[in-house]
């Protein structure tokens, strides 16, 4: 494009320059601001952040239900009515069998469960247990024996009259101590079977026809059991810093236990200074360890509420996101402080050397100069003129510009005029640009519009973090078993069915699918306690008898071992006396060639007869004795005493009488 079509063009952008005169004289319209260079403010930011301290307080709930103990009698009949003829045949009569309710009384029934005895007619019945169903057969009228003879006798009931029969029943007694829910804005009291009935009246027949007695309730002005203790502990107290406005919210954030509610307005109960909260049901209470409202306690199942649980949960997440805002908030302004903190120091820095740059740094638009004064700034605002483009030869570092017809050149950012410019060379590489109208241009000399150079962009790194409520999804104003167990309050009526189902298929020898039923749930620890002992003894006892069978036939095992041994050794024995140390001894394994050799070596080595002549007279034998065989005569061989027993010295010696 030709320079003069882009110098016409621009001819009508050239007006409308603003430029700042700081040399006009009599300083009309002149504003001088003094600062210091030694100190820059420091951050006053309100403190948004509340004052945490804690405290030791009682979380209550205002409960609707209240328990209160019953006792429950219930007595079945099912009696039947025989007419008792002569030679005890028996008939029937009209109106004969027929079953019903017993009411029995308030008196009868407590004398029942503290004593186990009911009479009922001419019967006595005992041994009746509490918590369990009881049957028992009774004859109310007449007699009746096991060989079939009875007696007759005149029986009245509700029914009608009869004389001259037998009366027998069967009676099913059930007794009952429970506890019963109180609703107490209603004054009723809950059956078992959901059957309401006033308080005051202090008797009810259920639904099933128990008769069921309670006592009445203690009076309580200060109505302590109305509140149930959710959470008993340290909590955390926030308190505003400077607005006494604000309300003061305490927060809990345990394993168990995840709340945060605001305190509104405080009422007196007997004392206690009690805290409203959003909820109306909910109620704080700022104390110290030991003395507390009441005694925590296990929540009974109907004052669960189930939308107080999960509108507590609420609360908390508006609370905690709350606290996370105002915490990103005072970071954010922290960081923006800390930054023009920083910049407010450096344009210090450079007021000795460029004080027209530590103007604008300051100041933060054009217009502005500065003046060192020691360890003093004084910022000048500068009158604003309107000013002109001028066409130059050169190229300048300031931009070119005229005004009331004379030429000036305006500085770089602060568009101060100044009489003089710096030449600089005319560089298409490195040339000068400066930004009018929102659009870039670059002075070679003649203004050119080129792109718009790149920005820098700040990099921050900030401190703040989102804390997440993690454990939101589990806890609550109520501990972790309260919610199921008024799930299984809730769940019970619905699975009872397929639950006895599931026995009863089990009781008649059918599968029954595992981790459907646990029987951890049907057996105490005492009851587990007792059937391992009992299990233990058994096997037990079987090892002992085990042991003892097992210790007689090793004992029997062992004697058979030892008796050939020392067989061997006295077999072995007796040949060495006899033979010495020779192959004789092998035979010593054997007791039958034991025997043989040692009746062998008898024979072998008879002991010749000594001189007995000199001893003892000789004999004639005589004729009637036996005659000595060559076994019988001794052995010539004159055995060493030394190598023979002196038992074996003279072995079978036989001195006869030879009878001439």
């Amino acid at each position: 494009m030709h320079p003069l079509i882009i110098i016409i063009f621009l001819v009508p952008s050239s007006y409308g320059l603003i430029g700042y005169d700081c040399g006009a004289t009599g300083g009309d319209g002149f504003n001088i601001s003094t600062l210091s260079l030694l100190d820059v403010g420091d951050c006053d930011l309100e403190d948004v952040e509340p004052k945490e301290e804690e405290v030791y307080i009682q979380l209550m709930q205002m409960s609707d239900y209240d328990k209160m103990p019953a006792l429950q009698c219930k007595i079945e009949v099912n009696r039947v009515i025989h007419y008792c003829g002569m030679h005890s045949h028996i008939s029937v009569v009209h109106n004969g069998q027929r079953e019903y309710f017993q009411e029995i009384g308030e008196h009868s029934c407590r004398r029942l469960h503290e004593t186990g005895v009911f009479k009922i007619g001419n019967a006595v019945m005992d041994l009746i247990k509490t918590n369990t169903t009881n049957y028992r057969s009774a004859t109310l009228a007449g007699t009746a024996t096991v060989d079939g003879k009875c007696s007759g006798a005149q029986y009245a009931d509700s029914y009608g009259s009869w004389d001259n029969v037998i009366v027998q029943a069967v009676i099913k007694i059930t007794l009952k101590t429970l506890e019963l829910s109180v609703k107490r804005k209603l004054g009723h009291v809950v059956m078992p079977s959901g059957t309401f009935c006033k308080t005051s009246s202090k008797y009810c027949i259920d639904a099933d026809g128990s008769e069921t007695f309670w006592s009445p309730i203690a009076v309580d002005n200060c109505h302590f059991d109305q509140y149930d203790i959710l959470y008993e502990g340290l909590a955390t107290r926030l308190i505003p810093q400077t607005n006494s406005s604000a309300p003061t919210v305490y927060t809990v954030t345990t394993q168990e236990t995840t709340f945060a509610l605001t305190k509104t307005i405080d009422i007196d109960v007997c004392g206690y200074k009690l805290s409203h909260t959003e909820h109306p049901k909910l109620f704080i209470l700022q104390t110290q360890k030991g003395r507390t409202f009441k005694t925590r306690g296990k929540i009974t199942v109907d004052n669960l509420d189930i939308f107080l649980y999960v509108n507590s949960k609420f609360v908390y997440v508006e609370k905690h996101i709350k606290k996370q805002l105002t915490q990103l908030y005072r970071n954010l302004m922290e960081q923006k402080c800390a930054l023009e903190k920083q910049v407010l120091q450096n344009a210090l820095t450079l007021a000795s050397i460029a004080p027209d740059e530590t103007a604008y740094r300051i100041m933060r638009e054009p217009g502005y100069t500065a003046v060192l004064s020691g360890e003093a700034l004084h910022l000048v605002k500068c009158i604003p003129v309107e000013c002109k483009l001028r066409q130059a030869e050169h190229c300048y570092t300031e931009l070119p510009v005229t005004h009331a017809n004379a030429s000036f050149f305006s500085q770089p950012r602060t568009r101060i005029l100044t009489k003089t410019g710096t030449i600089h060379d005319c560089n298409h590489l490195l040339p000068v640009m400066y930004k009018l109208h929102g659009i870039w241009f670059r002075l070679t000399p003649k203004p050119v519009e080129v792109i718009a150079p790149s920005i820098i962009q700040p990099m921050s790194h900030p401190t703040w973090h989102y804390t997440s409520s993690s454990s939101l999804a589990t806890n609550g104003i109520y501990s972790t078993d309260d919610p199921d167990r008024l799930r299984a309050h809730i769940m019970f009526p619905v699975e009872r069915p397929s639950i006895v189902d599931t026995l009863a298929r089990g009781a008649m020898g059918n599968e029954i699918p595992a981790g459907s039923i646990s029987l951890s749930n049907l057996l105490d620890e005492e009851s587990l306690n007792r059937i391992a002992d009992s299990a233990g003894k058994r096997v037990w006892k079987g090892f002992v008898t085990f042991g003892s069978a097992s210790a007689g036939v090793l004992a029997i095992f062992i004697i058979r071992t030892a008796k050939p041994v020392i067989d061997t050794l006295i077999h072995g024995y007796a040949l060495h006396t006899m033979y010495g140390w020779s192959l004789h001894l092998v035979g010593a394994v054997w007791s039958s060639v034991t025997h043989l050799l040692l009746h062998l070596g008898r024979r072998r080595d008879p002991k010749p007869q000594e001189d007995t002549n000199t001893e003892t007279p000789e004999k004639v034998p005589d004729p009637s004795a036996p005659l000595s065989t060559p076994e019988d005569k001794p052995s010539t061989s004159h055995p060493s005493t030394e190598t023979l027993h002196p038992s074996h010295a003279h072995p079978n010696v036989v001195i006869s009488k030879i009878n001439e």
